[in-house]
């Protein structure tokens, strides 16, 4: 077999997953329960709920077949994603009424009477719900719904009596073997969410018939979504809200028991399936189970996902070694390597971009982190105590898992993951590959697991040559020119970058730096900065930054999109230009805030934007619009430093800190105080777009 097909278990399909205790006890629950009752089989999308309904059904088919001692089970199998489509709710209940009825006739084996059945079920139909002669839900069905479901209508209970009167009608009859109706359905969380919700509130009507036992396919995130609408977004306050809907309607909820899954049972069955190890030596059945659980889940489906990758990759390795009979992966510690960067590469695609960027994860430091992030995870107003507290535990003690933790802090998925990133990437390091090149090996599955990988960058199948993650800053313009255009790969998307005008700007803002007074100097990472020569020091990183007295003091940068070249300058706010941008008027540069707040809504006391870097100002401009003097250059640098290191001036700059406790007073104060009142005028005036100083340069 090549290819694991994303399907449900067929009926009577092998356990994989050992869960049979649970199908076990649900079966014989099925069996002896008083009637009606509704089941509710909940669990995430691609949790195996429609596997275990297939099983429930297989096993209680052969109690039909095999058990005398109880009667026999009609069972109906619905699929309310197929009912539902091209269709409203209503019409979506209907089509699932005329199966149901379609289905209990079917139990008469005298088809003369279920002919007469047939035909008073359509009288009933016609009178109370006024469809027409037949229930193939035509147009004359779809007329009828809003009476059908109108608040002043009986149709529903009328409809629930005679349904019932049915189910019991034909139990009496000398030719029926069944005793207990069993009505599955399933796919519902395949529907938009309010419409699911809105099938659901129908079928509750209709749920309460004798000797019915319903059993319905359920997540129950989707039933909260769709409620949504109605008791807004889920709070602990209002949780028993959608509690109290699901319970109206279910009577006995049971979870897929994801966290009992025999993982490394299934996902070493599956391997097997697609041929994907040949080596003399098992796999660690405990060391899938842990590469699987701290990466994807126990969820079916995207375990599927992983071994079809893994599938495919194992094809290319054949193909490539020549030799499709035995394979290549023969190694235990290659193929498992290759399986944990498919998991990775399928649960968080961003973290595996950085292993194929950055092979070595035992280098990875604070210079990577900043790399990637630009220290934006900074500018959230927790971040100081969650880092403080990380460092603390084993998952983050050591400088590389820092590194992750930093990464995986600016995407809220990836913050709640981050213990388990960080834990499985210590696998990598534990004694399982011990006195194993594990870098090495990781670089060879890396190389491998490229073509399955999902990435948004302009490359992501290509790495850097081995050991160039090792130096985040380079040495010199040409060399940060060349790393700029390797790394975002504008050798291929931009071959003239960059363009004379904007590297002429570039060189001359660095010659400048260099001459006097300020005789700066290029960082030399094996020095401190304080060995570095100058108090001026220019570190070429994803821009170039200038340093004076160990602060940095601006930013000069080329940056290319489709829109075109722009030259990116920073430079420190003033306080005495109000700690506001400036616009130099004479060069045509206009600056503005690094980020900025967009807007106060004053209604619900809430912010839209950021204030991260605001003691920054930054300008963007088209190189061909500006000629950078050298007047403005030293304007930009002396303002700039003595901002940093002269405390009287220092005091008076408005910093993120001092934003934040407006932000904080804004949110949290009575409307009618001077707090409140205070913030609101200090962050609307301060971020108004109107709000800058023009210096006459």
């Amino acid at each position: 077999m090549v290819g694991i097909v994303d399907e449900a278990l067929r009926q009577g399909g092998d356990d994989a997953l050992s869960i049979s205790s649970y199908k076990d006890a649900l079966v014989d629950f099925v069996k002896r329960t008083d009637t009606p009752m509704t089941i509710g089989v909940q669990g995430e999308w691609g949790s195996g709920k429609t596997s275990l309904l297939n099983q429930i059904w297989s096993d209680l088919e052969k109690c039909n077949k095999e058990d005398d001692s109880i009667d026999d089970f009609k069972q109906i199998w619905i699929n309310s994603w197929e009912h539902s489509l091209l269709c409203s709710p209503e019409e979506c209940l209907m089509k699932i009424i005329n199966e149901i009825i379609l289905e209990l006739l079917d139990a008469d084996t005298d088809k003369s009477r279920a002919e007469k059945i047939s035909q008073g079920v359509n009288n009933i139909m016609k009178g109370a719900l006024r469809i027409g002669s037949s229930l193939t839900l035509g147009a004359a069905g779809v007329d009828a719904v809003d009476d059908i479901f109108s608040e002043s209508s009986n149709s529903i209970k009328e409809l629930r009596e005679q349904l019932s009167s049915l189910v019991s009608e034909i139990k009496t009859l000398e030719t029926n073997k069944y005793g207990k109706v069993v009505i599955y359905v399933d796919d519902l969380d395949r529907i938009e969410p309010k419409d699911a919700v809105s099938i659901l509130e129908l079928l509750k009507n209709i749920f309460n018939i004798k000797d019915c036992v319903f059993i319905l396919a359920i997540d129950y995130q989707v039933v909260v979504k769709g409620l949504v609408g109605k008791f807004g977004d889920p709070k602990p306050e209002n949780e028993w809200e959608f509690r109290a809907f699901f319970d109206k309607i279910i009577q006995l909820p049971f979870s897929m028991p994801m966290s009992d899954y025999d993982i490394a049972n299934y996902v070493l069955g599956l391997l097997d399936e697609i041929d994907f190890y040949k080596g003399e030596e098992e796999l660690d059945p405990e060391l899938i189970n842990q590469f699987v659980t701290k990466s994807i889940g126990g969820n079916p489906r995207s375990i599927k996902r992983l071994i079809n990758s893994l599938a495919l990759i194992k094809i290319l390795n054949d193909k490539e070694s020549g030799d499709i009979s035995e394979g290549v992966l023969s190694d235990k510690n290659t193929a498992m390597v290759m399986f944990a960067m498919v998991c990775l590469q399928i649960a968080h695609p961003e973290i595996y971009q950085l292993f194929a960027d950055n092979p070595n994860f035992k280098e990875w430091n604070d210079q990577l982190a900043y790399r990637e992030t630009q220290g934006k995870e900074e500018d959230d107003k927790n971040w100081k105590k969650n880092f403080e507290q990380a460092v603390k535990t084993d998952a983050f003690d050591e400088p590389w898992e820092q590194c992750l933790f930093r990464v995986c802090y600016l995407n809220p998925r990836r913050r709640a993951k981050a213990t388990d990133i960080s834990n499985f990437i210590s696998l990598l390091d534990g004694p399982d590959f011990k006195d194993i090149d594990i870098i090495s090996l990781i670089e060879t599955a890396l190389g491998q697991t490229a073509v399955t990988s999902v990435s948004s960058k302009d490359n992501p199948n290509v790495r850097p040559p081995k050991g160039s993650y090792q130096r985040f800053f380079v040495n010199g313009y040409d060399a940060w020119l060349s790393k700029t255009i390797n790394d975002r790969g504008y050798d291929k998307k931009y071959p003239d970058f960059p363009l004379p005008e904007s590297e002429k700007i570039v060189k001359q803002y660095i010659d400048y730096l260099k001459s006097e007074p300020y005789k700066a100097v290029d960082f030399d990472q094996e020095k401190s900065m304080d060995e570095q020569g100058s108090e001026y020091v220019i570190k070429y990183a994803r821009g170039i930054s200038i340093y004076y007295k160990k602060k940095k003091i601006g930013l000069i940068n080329i940056d290319r999109t489709g829109k075109g070249e722009s030259i990116e300058l920073q430079a420190s706010k003033h306080p005495k230009y109000d700690n506001a941008p400036l616009i130099l008027k004479k060069s045509n540069i206009e600056f503005d805030h690094r980020r900025k707040i967009r807007e106060l809504d004053e209604d619900n006391k809430e912010i839209r934007g950021a204030w991260g870097f605001v003691d920054f100002m930054e300008a963007k401009f088209n190189p061909m619009d500006v000629e950078l003097t050298d007047e403005v250059i030293r304007f930009l640098i002396d303002e700039s430093a003595e901002v940093r290191t002269e405390p009287e001036v220092n005091k008076e700059l408005i910093t993120e800190k001092k934003i934040q406790n407006y932000v904080e007073s804004f949110k949290t104060k009575r409307k009618d105080s001077k707090e409140y009142s205070q913030a609101r005028d200090f962050l609307k005036a301060y971020f108004d777009e109107g709000n800058k100083k023009i210096v006459d340069l």
